[in-house]
């Protein structure tokens, strides 16, 4: 009976340690995929950064507003969308003729003045060319620099808009300084804040009809005279 109990308790036991044998190797194995399954996470996130990250010495293309932040709007027609379209378009053709660009927004997303600024600043962008549509009553394209008109922010302003004028626009309203409600010495921001030489490009006004007709017809031609503009002012194809 003794020798009976006593077997029974030792394969009891046996029994037990294999049981915690068992779990310890379960608890093992869950671990190191634990520890495998962060490890892909990690290297999956650090892959997608690199994959997104954004090419420094680049032109900075800026499609303005997006997102909840409209800009002019007119029988429907919304200015953040206008600034997309034809900002993708100078991508395009920057691009093809082997120019590195830096967006701040491909699509309908909110992205604040500073952000913009600050993202060509940080991958040092070599120009910043803001695209917009003008509001309130009047015809024709203007474009914007600093008030104290530097050099290659002016020549830059007027090889674009003479290329614009080349392929047809309804009036020429000039390059003009500072900001729209002519204190001197006030800025927009884009071109305040830019480290790099840089314009604001108001492509016609919303509220007339013929500059909004203008710009669809003319789209790829307008954004072939700003890349055109941007590539000659700096000489990047020699």
């Amino acid at each position: 009976m003794n020798n009976l109990y006593l077997n029974r308790r030792a394969y009891q036991r046996r029994r037990n340690d294999r049981r915690r044998r068992q779990l310890r190797r379960r608890r093992n194995i869950a671990l190191l995929l634990l520890i495998a399954l962060t490890a892909l996470l990690i290297f999956g996130i650090i892959k997608c950064s690199r994959g997104t990250q954004y090419p420094k010495g680049a032109i900075c293309i800026d499609p303005g507003h997006g997102g909840d932040y409209t800009g002019a709007v007119y029988e429907g027609r919304q200015e953040k969308d206008d600034t997309l379209r034809i900002s993708l378009e100078i991508q395009k053709i920057l691009e093809k003729r082997g120019q590195k660009v830096l967006m701040t927004r491909d699509s309908d997303s909110n992205i604040g003045l500073k952000e913009r600024t600050d993202l060509a600043n940080q991958y040092e962008s070599i120009v910043f060319v803001s695209i917009h549509r003008n509001s309130g009553a009047g015809k024709g394209v203007e474009i914007w620099v600093e008030h104290t008109a530097p050099e290659p922010d002016t020549q830059l302003a007027k090889a674009i808009l003479a290329n614009l004028n080349d392929v047809g626009i309804q009036a020429d309203r000039g390059v003009k300084f500072g900001y729209r409600e002519n204190n001197s010495d006030a800025d927009y921001s884009v071109n305040r804040e830019s480290e790099m030489p840089s314009c604001l490009v108001e492509l016609g006004f919303m509220e007339n009809e013929l500059d909004n007709q203008m710009f669809d017809e003319h789209l790829k031609e307008y954004a072939e005279a700003i890349a055109d503009g941007i590539i000659d002012t700096f000489h990047l194809e020699e």
